[in-house]
């Protein structure tokens, strides 16, 4: 899986939203069905650029992270682009370099470790970390 790691950070971004918004789905169908909208509005919870950048500062503020784990995602903070939707441009930032950061794992084999992160996030943004 060498070759993978050529990826830009914002290769890495799109996977990385990708994976982190289909680990989130699964764990709110495995918490029961409900209609479709109401799984959408329950995941934006998690997966929203302001979720995601406060999960961003609470991995960095409780050291749950290695170095190169934190190199990761602060390149892909720094390679964000300006966004048309709601969140503020610094969050957006953030969102990218935690989604940069899944899906570097995620392309290096490291489910595992993407999991623990985005367990976390779900346990930081519920307020039991």
């Amino acid at each position: 899986m060498e070759e993978k790691l050529t990826l830009s950070p914002l290769s890495f971004a799109f996977v990385g939203d990708a994976y982190m918004s289909l680990v989130i789905r699964r764990m709110l169908l495995e918490k029961g069905d409900m209609p479709v909208n109401k799984f959408h509005k329950a995941s934006v919870k998690y997966v929203s650029a302001d979720a995601q950048a406060a999960v961003h500062d609470a991995l960095l503020e409780k050291g749950f992270l290695s170095e190169e784990e934190q190199e990761v995602m602060h390149r892909g903070k720094n390679h964000a682009h300006p966004t048309g939707r709601g969140a503020n441009y610094a969050s957006y930032k953030r969102a990218t370099g935690l989604e940069s950061l899944l899906g570097w794992l995620y392309m290096t084999g490291k489910t595992e470790r993407a999991d623990e992160i985005i367990r976390f996030g779900v346990e930081y943004v519920e307020g039991s970390v």
